[in-house]
């Protein structure tokens, strides 16, 4: 077994943990499964529930390139856009 499962269990890790490195204390086998439950729970937010809910040929855009959309959109339309807190309106 190369990698251990994620859905693996205290004992399938302390045999994974024996097997690779032979008698190993019970502390430290304690110590090492905490840490791998605290690294398995960590989790990258990268924005694509965000990007989801844009519209299809915004999806690709970076913030900036956005921003500059909207901002010549609304140009087109007859506004003038006013930076206002966080967002033009």
């Amino acid at each position: 077994m190369a990698v251990i499962p994620d859905g693996a269990t205290f004992e399938e890790f302390t045999q994974y943990v024996i097997a690779r490195r032979g008698q190993v204390p019970l502390k430290e086998l304690k110590e090492l499964w905490e840490r791998r439950l605290r690294l398995k729970s960590v989790t990258v937010a990268r924005g694509e529930t965000m990007r989801n809910m844009l519209p299809p040929e915004d999806r690709d855009l970076t913030v900036r390139e956005r921003e500059k959309k909207i901002i010549s959109e609304a140009r087109a339309a007859g506004h003038e856009p006013v930076y206002q807190g966080r967002r033009w309106v």
